[in-house]
Order: structure tokens, then C-alpha cells, then sequence
């Protein structure tokens, strides 16, 4: 008997303390220190649980709170007592969230005296003590009360993710009437999920009256007449999705399919999202929304967008070369027509400038202000205009594509996968000059980046002793008039007797008699 009493003046000792502090449990459940600690001996045991609470230290049903030791568990802790049973866990409200990862669960959750969880671990080591008897209390909303007992209760260690291995058998005392076959007891719901109403929200004829609990259809299954059946046995189930309502339509979350449900029967057709359209799948349901700067229906899509050059122009609206209306990225002089070139290269090409040996031909001999904003027609020759040409080349990386004809009639082209010129601030400098492919043979251009434009009336050039641009009665991008003489191209200069251009070192003739300039966005591929 004096280890019973041990044990009684231990446990009374804590209930005390917690009682008059009004203490409340900590999140990990474990037991507060009491400023009285230094009354215990340390070599004393605590309870074991609420059962060895009952037998040894009361004459009455324990309840409340109560501090105990199951063998093998390293600190004492907080439990919540019915007489001899111990509360493993206590759910009547939504005040605690019960959605939580492993850890808290493990080490447990919530207020003792309230809603809680006792923790994995704790309960392992209670129930590896000897045989326990689970019992579990519930009630539902309509206040009808039951509880099951089960004969035996173990679950294992954390190594063996606290596995239950032991349960049963199990004794039901309910008072929830049983329900027909592919049916639960429930609430009663004027409302009615049915195969032709899936969502319940038509079919609210259902009269409860005084009825509080009666006999639903279980998740995933549906009413039909007086029997609820699976959702899969209706006549307009999709799989995947569940079941369609009557004269609605369904389309797959990839867009690739859309079902409608007519009378009962399914009827499913391909589709594809248009060209200018994005699928966007929500919930299983997909939808077909046309891209920004289009409209329509989604399968079909019109462009609204303001073409920014001639790739757009060959991408949204024709791919037939022509004369096109563009406005490109931060451009606020409205509109302006250019020539575009579908055909060279895959094309999507916008043409900067222009010129052949032809008896109408363009004069290039031109001012400043001439050259800025651009001169000549798509017949005789043509200057898109610098300003132009800066917006355009700094919308994004531009190529340039220079197709050449010499005087002997043979055809080259040089390519460059990033051209750029700058603003008027900067003279409209050529910033932007990449690599060079082609069948042009020398890379002419190149010995022109980062040089300033010129025209007769603005020497920008890097030769003190001569204006080039007005030796050459045109405006082009001349640096050093000795070093551009031997290794220079020039596409704007005075007309030569035929010619209308020079590209140093030509596989054929460095005088030519056709040259055409254009950029589109550089390719990727």
C-alpha cells in the first residue's frame, strides 16, 4: 500500500497545481513545471495511465486533467480522464485545425481539456503496456448519439509508422437507423443530387418535414427513382469527370473533347483549340480563350492585335508579299505603310530600303531630315526612314537579310542575325551588327558597327579631311574614308553610270546594279 499511496500523493499534487494555476496545456502536450517540483523525490513513479489513476488514487470517477508515465516514455505528461479510461483524442468543434503534417501528429495537438490529439507516440507507449480496450464516442449533427467498442488496441512505434496492429472485435451500440442497401444515414436535404442533377441544386422537392436524420445516397453515388445508384451506372457519366446534367456540355480539361448530355444519352465530339487560343483547364473542365489581342469563341480566334511589322503582318493577317499598314512597338506617329516580303527565306520580311538600275530610279542624294523619315516609292526605290527603322530594329532582336545583284547579273545575299540602329540622340549609330552567313563572301558590313549616319548635310564620319557622305552624294554609316575605301560597303551612294551600290570583294563583280534591305525578328530555329 505505500506504493499506492505514492502514487496518489503525486498525482493529487499535480491536479492541484494545475487546477489552481488554471493552467492551460502546452502545444506539444508535455507537463509544465510546477515552482512546488522540488517536493518530489525523482525515483517516484507517476501513473500509467487513467486506469492506474482509478485504482490506486481514488475512490470516485477521476475527470480532468491528470499527469501520467506510461513505461518507457521519457517525461511525464498531461491526459484527460473519464474514470479508468484515458482520452486519446477530442473533436466537437472546428476550433482546432486536425489537418496536420506528421510531426504534430506524432507529438500531438490541441488543449487536453478540449479538442485534442494526444500524440502517436504517447499513445505507442500507452498501448505497449498490456492489453488496452478502445472505445469511440460520437454524435451527429442532428444530436443522434453511439459509440463503438473494440476488445483490444496497439499501435506500433514510429519506426513502423505507428502501424495499428491490433483491433477488434468490435461491438456497435447505435441509435442511427439502418439504412437499404447503397445507402447511409445522413441528414435529411430538400435538395437532391440525381443522375439528370449531379450537382443537386434543380431537384429541391424532397420534403423533410420533423425529419432530421434519414438515409442519404454515400459519396460517388446518385439517386435515380428511389434507388441511388453509381455515378458511373448513369446514362451521361464521363470518365474522369463524373456525371454531365441534362442539356449541358462538357469539355475535357485538355479541350480535346466536348460531351453533351441529351435525355439521358452522351454524345462526345473531337475539337482543338484554334491557333490564337490557350486551353485552360479548371476543375477537370477545360475552355477555350482566345490569346490576347484576339477574339472569339476559342476555337476560333480573329486578331485584334496592331501588327507590329511584316512577321506579324504574314503571321495574323496574309502571307502574300505586298504593301501592309504597321505601327511597331512605341511608335506614336500612327500607322505607316511598308513592303513586305513573304516569299525570300521563309519570309515575314519588312524592307528597309530599295534600290535597281531602272530608268525611274530613286535620287539617294538626300538630307538629313530626308533620311530621317524616309523618302522614295515601292517602284523606283525606296529609304523606309531611320526613325522607322530605330523603333522597328529595337522592338526586340532583329535580322538583317541583303540580297545583291552585280553588274554581271549574279545574285548574292548577306545575312546578319542581329541588326540595331539607335535613336536620333545618338545620330542613329549602328549598335547592332551580328554574325554574318550568306553567299556575299566578305563580311562588309561589319566595318561599319558603332559608326554614326551621315548624310550630305551632317558629317558624323570618323574622316577629318573629307565628308563622305557628301563626297558620295548619299547617307549610309562611313567611318575612315581610307580604311571604308578598300573594305567598306556602301548601298546609298551616288548613282555610277548603272550601279547603285558597292560591297567590297564580291565573288563576281564589287559593283552592283540591285540591292534590297530588310529585318524580321531574328529565328530561333
Amino acid at each position: 500500500m505505500e506504493l499506492e499511496r505514492k502514487l496518489c500523493r503525486i498525482f493529487f499534487l499535480f491536479l492541484l497545481t494545475a487546477q489552481q494555476s488554471g493552467a492551460e496545456v502546452t502545444q506539444d502536450n508535455t507537463a509544465a513545471e510546477s515552482d512546488t517540483s522540488y517536493l518530489f523525490y525523482q525515483d517516484q513513479p507517476y501513473p500509467r495511465d487513467c486506469k492506474d489513476i482509478q485504482e490506486h488514487c481514488s475512490t470516485t470517477n477521476v475527470t480532468g486533467a491528470q499527469v501520467i508515465q506510461p513505461n518507457g516514455y521519457d517525461a511525464p505528461f498531461w491526459v484527460s480522464c473519464l474514470g479508468d479510461w484515458t482520452v486519446i483524442q477530442r473533436r466537437y468543434d472546428g476550433l482546432i485545425n486536425f489537418s496536420r503534417d506528421w510531426d504534430e501528429y506524432r507529438d500531438g495537438f490541441g488543449f487536453i481539456n478540449g479538442n485534442h490529439w494526444l500524440g502517436n507516440e504517447k499513445v505507442a507507449h500507452l498501448t505497449n503496456q498490456k492489453t488496452y480496450e478502445l472505445s469511440i464516442e460520437f454524435e451527429t449533427e442532428s444530436g443522434l448519439t453511439g459509440f463503438i467498442s473494440y476488445g483490444s488496441f496497439r499501435i506500433i512505434d514510429e519506426f513502423s509508422n505507428y502501424s495499428l496492429v491490433s483491433l477488434g472485435p468490435g461491438n456497435l451500440e447505435h441509435v442511427i437507423p439502418w439504412c437499404p442497401a447503397n445507402m447511409i444515414p445522413g441528414n435529411c436535404n430538400r435538395c437532391i443530387a440525381t443522375c439528370a442533377d449531379p450537382s443537386g441544386t434543380v431537384d429541391c422537392s424532397n420534403d423533410c418535414g420533423d425529419i432530421q436524420q434519414t438515409c442519404i445516397c454515400p459519396p460517388n453515388y446518385l439517386m435515380n427513382g428511389t434507388n441511388c445508384i453509381r455515378q458511373e451506372d448513369c446514362g451521361c457519366y464521363k470518365e474522369g469527370h463524373g456525371v454531365i446534367e441534362d442539356s449541358v456540355s462538357f469539355v475535357a480539361a485538355d479541350c480535346s473533347e466536348r460531351c453533351a448530355c441529351s435525355s439521358g444519352v452522351l454524345t462526345c465530339v473531337s475539337q482543338s483549340c484554334d491557333q490564337d487560343a490557350t486551353c485552360k483547364g479548371v476543375n477537370g473542365v477545360g475552355n477555350c480563350s482566345c490569346n490576347e489581342g484576339f477574339e472569339g469563341d476559342g476555337l476560333t480566334c480573329t486578331s485584334l492585335r496592331i501588327n507590329r511589322d511584316c512577321y506579324d503582318i504574314m503571321r495574323y493577317v496574309s502571307t502574300e508579299s505586298g504593301v501592309y499598314s504597321i505601327t511597331p512597338s512605341g511608335w506614336t506617329g500612327g500607322p505607316f505603310n511598308v513592303s513586305c516580303n513573304m516569299t525570300i527565306d521563309a519570309g515575314g520580311w519588312t524592307v528597309i530600303q530599295r534600290r535597281a538600275n531602272i530608268s525611274s530610279r530613286q535620287d539617294f542624294n538626300q538630307d538629313w531630315e530626308t533620311y530621317k523619315s524616309g523618302f522614295g516609292s515601292y517602284s523606283s526605290g525606296f529609304w523606309i526612314g531611320n526613325e522607322q527603322i530605330h523603333y522597328l530594329t529595337n522592338q526586340g532582336d532583329y535580322e538583317l537579310r541583303i540580297d545583291m545583284v552585280d553588274e554581271f547579273h549574279s545574285a548574292y545575299y548577306a545575312k546578319y542575325d542581329l541588326f540595331r540602329i539607335n535613336a536620333e540622340s545618338d545620330k542613329y549609330k549602328m549598335s547592332g551588327v551580328g554574325s554574318f552567313t550568306g553567299t556575299a563572301g566578305y563580311n562588309a558590313l561589319s566595318n561599319h558597327h558603332n559608326e554614326y549616319f551621315s548624310t550630305p548635310d551632317r558629317d558624323y564620319d570618323d574622316y577629318s579631311n573629307y565628308h563622305i557622305a557628301d563626297y558620295h552624294d548619299g547617307g549610309w554609316w562611313y567611318g575612315d574614308y581610307y580604311y571604308y575605301y578598300y573594305y567598306y560597303c556602301d548601298l546609298n551612294w551616288m548613282y555610277y553610270d548603272e550601279f547603285v551600290g558597292y560591297w567590297y570583294n564580291l565573288p563576281g563583280s564589287d559593283f552592283l546594279i540591285y540591292t534590297e534591305m530588310k529585318i524580321r525578328p531574328r529565328q530561333t530555329n
